[in-house]
């Protein structure tokens, strides 16, 4: 039982490895491939650190069944020192014909890396085979060092860039990447979608080319004083203490002064009616006493003659009424 039980694996396992084994093939592009143009920017993150950002061109008038992620890799080399590396994103057309790709480096890894010579290789897969021969290796030591002082102006920077190659990758692709908004260009919801793969921390990289993005706030202490709100007084005509100035309207002086001459002329007109003289002359002197008074401002013109105005009023109803019966 033993012996025939040991056969049998053996003749498993020599099946196994004389069974052919399927090889994974892609056909070749139909031109280069391409790297278009890589950029370089520090500042993203943290100060110091290194942002990688690539745009390229693997050509295909019918695309491949395969992926970009799946067939093609990129590497970022000092030398033959391999920094980083990534996978291109399969967004449109399964990644193929133009795209973009990037590779981060912190501070500590990017130290004493900037505007060095530096290589990125773009290259096929090895454990594809590529029908047609060729190992479609492309490089180029060809980097845009963008440098800037401080991360906003990284931010600043980025930002333009992007909606740049957004807009120019869009009209390859016949795909809205950038919408516009009153704040300026942002990225659509295709836009935000790719490039927040193609670029790990886009949104807090570069917040700007979000139409919803968010930040930290920053709380300034505010000392607040009232220099403009005594400006505005000083400017401004209709203030509690001025108004009755700036109208004509009686002051409570004046009010209590009008007051008074009309009681102490009331009572002067009454005492010149017991002694007979007729009430016109008693109305004429009356009138022309308060005037005499209103002229110089001891009393007030406007309160007068709202009074005037009432009891003559008055004085024409009471005649109607009499003159009715």
């Amino acid at each position: 039982m033993g012996r025939r039980v040991l056969v049998a694996v053996l003749v498993a396992t020599v099946v196994l490895l004389l069974w052919p084994i399927a090889t994974l093939a892609i056909s070749v592009p139909d031109e280069g491939p391409y790297i278009i143009q890589v950029d370089a920017y520090r500042h993203v993150l943290e100060d110091g650190d290194l942002l990688i950002h690539g745009r390229y061109n693997w050509p295909y008038a019918s695309p491949p069944t395969e992926t970009i992620t799946q067939a093609v890799f990129v590497r970022l080399l000092a030398g033959t020192t391999e920094l980083a590396y990534c996978a291109p994103y399969a967004y449109y057309s399964r990644g193929w014909s133009y795209g973009s790709f990037s590779m981060y480096l912190t501070a500590a890894e990017a130290s004493g890396y900037w505007e060095d010579t530096l290589t990125v290789d773009m290259r096929g897969s090895p454990t594809l085979t590529w029908t047609g021969g060729g190992d479609y290796v492309v490089t180029t030591t060809t980097i845009n060092w963008r440098s800037t002082a401080t991360a906003v102006a990284t931010r600043a920077l980025m930002c333009s860039h992007l909606i740049s190659w957004a807009t120019t990758l869009g009209d390859y692709w016949s795909v809205a990447l950038v919408s516009q908004y009153a704040a300026g260009d942002k990225f659509s919801s295709y836009g935000e979608e790719y490039f927040t793969n193609v670029i790990p921390g886009l949104r807090v990289m570069v917040p700007d080319l979000f139409a919803g993005a968010s930040e930290t706030p920053s709380y300034d202490d505010i000392t607040y004083n009232t220099t403009a709100a005594a400006t505005m007084q000083d400017n401004w005509p209709f203030d509690m203490g001025g108004i009755s100035e700036w109208l004509g309207m009686p002051n409570n002086d004046e009010v209590l002064r009008t007051v008074i001459a009309f009681v102490i002329i009331f009572i002067i007109g009454m005492a010149m009616a017991r002694q007979g003289i007729p009430s016109g002359a008693i109305l004429f002197a009356c009138f022309t006493l308060l005037f005499v008074l209103a002229v110089p401002g001891f009393i007030s013109m406007i309160l007068v003659g709202g009074i005037m105005f009432v009891l003559i009023l008055l004085t024409g109803m009471v005649f109607l009424l009499r003159r009715g019966t």
